[in-house]
Order: structure tokens, then C-alpha cells, then sequence
């Protein structure tokens, strides 16, 4: 597989950078559990905009039986041209990963670790390993709708499966994937993408996935469609995906 060109590493700093000083001058709230990860935007303690760091690895496998077996809560809701609900803090994963998460909740839209991402946010560094999310329209294992200018160096190996804009890391991107990569299988109807179900007006730079992904209408290798979206030095694996078509991105093999 081929590494992320410096060019695009610098940009990444530079995005960084600029959105840092909103977060400089507040307490960096830890967390060490899938419970309190649970807390943000539910507990007055863990705001929606609020500066996150995973300190530990954390199991999740359990959230399969909380709330009557539908799993996780995702953080952030989904509104139609407002993101006044959504996860607007910085999250900063520090290089752990989160084992196993399930989310189960076929009739929900705005669906992942994250259900929306808004244009304040950053997230960086999380790994999500294993676990399964399920949802309807914008579908993700890290974000349902992403609106924002920095998740960077974010990955899953979660299975995701929805209807429409379902993505192995974000049903849909408005925003900017920055050096980030999905290895779970993806499966749907349309806007199906084994990164990103759908990249509407957003940027995909330094990523790829090797996830299987099936669907009906409009799907790809890395990235289901296209409307208005950029793609910069991005691949997928059309052996491992099962796709030799993507709305973005470069086409490889595995040999």
C-alpha cells in the first residue's frame, strides 16, 4: 500500500494549527471508559463542544446488550441544515482504539461513534477495532454526517450496514478525511463506499479502504458518489472490495 505523500501531512498540521487555539486554553476532559464516552452531549459535565482524550484502550464489546439490545447512543444528532446538536468539540483518540463497539439501530439516521460531526469540530487519532453498526441513512463506523474541517488519521475495522450513504469510516462527508482508512466490509442500497458512502461538496486526501463493499445504485471501492467532492491521493483495494469503480480515488491490488 502506498504512504501518504508529505505534501498532504503538512497540509494536515497546517489545518490543525489553525483550529488548535479555540481548544488551547480549555481542561482536556479524559476518558476512560465506554461509559463515560456515553456521557458527551448526555451529561452537563461532558458538553457537545468540549475537548475530549481517550487515555486507555477501551472494550466496548458489552454495549451489544444497553439499551435493549440497540447498543450505543451515537454522539451528536443529525439536523437537516443545523448542526447545533451535533459534536462540535475536539476529540483527540491519542492512538488508542475502541474494541467492539455495536450500534444497532436499523431505523435511525445519523449513525456511528459520532451520528454528526459539525464545521467546529476535530477529531483525530481514534481507532475503531471490530464491533458492528447499524443504521438507515448516514451510516458510518466513526460519523453518520460529517460537516468538519479535520478528522485526520482515524480508522475502522468495523462491519457498517445501512440503506443509503453508508461508509465503512462516514456515511456522508461534507467536510475533510484527512490520512484516515476503513478495513470492514459496508453493505446498502445507494451511496454505498467502503471510506465514504458519499462525498457531497467534501475532501478525501491521504485514505483508502480494503473493506468488501455491496450495495445496489452508486456504490464504490472508496467512495459510493460524488457530488462536488474532491479526491486527492487516495486508493482502494478492488481485489479485497470486490469493485473495480469508485466516485474518487485510485484503484490497486493487494499483489
Amino acid at each position: 500500500m502506498r504512504k501518504v505523500t508529505v505534501k498532504f501531512m503538512l497540509c494536515t498540521v497546517v489545518m490543525l494549527l489553525l483550529l488548535a487555539p479555540s481548544y488551547a486554553e480549555k481542561s482536556a476532559i479524559p476518558i476512560a471508559s465506554i461509559e463515560e464516552l456515553q456521557q458527551i452531549g448526555n451529561d452537563a459535565a461532558y458538553p457537545l463542544n468540549g475537548y475530549y482524550v481517550l487515555t486507555r484502550d477501551i472494550e466496548a464489546a458489552h454495549t451489544a446488550r444497553w439499551n435493549n439490545g440497540a447498543g450505543f447512543a451515537p454522539i451528536g444528532q443529525r439536523l437537516e441544515e443545523d448542526d447545533s446538536l451535533a459534536f462540535n468539540g475536539w476529540f483527540d483518540g491519542q492512538g488508542f482504539t475502541i474494541r467492539g463497539l455495536v450500534i444497532n439501530r436499523p431505523d435511525a439516521q445519523g449513525v456511528g461513534l459520532f451520528g454528526s460531526i459539525g464545521g467546529n469540530a476535530v477529531v483525530v487519532n481514534v481507532t475503531l477495532e471490530g464491533g458492528s453498526i447499524t443504521g438507515s441513512h448516514y451510516v458510518g463506523a466513526l460519523v453518520g454526517e460529517n460537516w468538519s474541517q479535520g478528522i485526520t488519521a482515524c480508522s475502522s475495522s468495523a462491519t457498517v450496514t445501512g440503506l443509503t450513504r453508508a461508509g465503512g469510516l462516514a456515511g456522508i462527508n461534507r467536510g475533510t478525511l484527512d490520512m484516515c482508512s476503513a478495513s470492514g466490509s459496508v453493505q446498502g442500497n445507494e451511496y454505498v463506499g467502503g471510506l465514504a458512502g458519499r462525498n457531497y461538496e467534501g475532501v478525501v486526501q491521504g485514505c483508502y479502504s480494503t473493506g468488501r463493499v455491496s450495495g445496489g445504485f452508486w456504490i464504490g471501492g472508496l467512495i459510493g458518489e460524488s457530488f462536488a467532492g474532491e479526491t486527492y491521493d487516495s486508493y482502494w483495494d478492488i481485489e479485497l472490495s470486490g469493485l473495480s469503480v469508485s466516485a474518487g480515488g485510485a484503484g490497486l491490488t493487494s499483489k
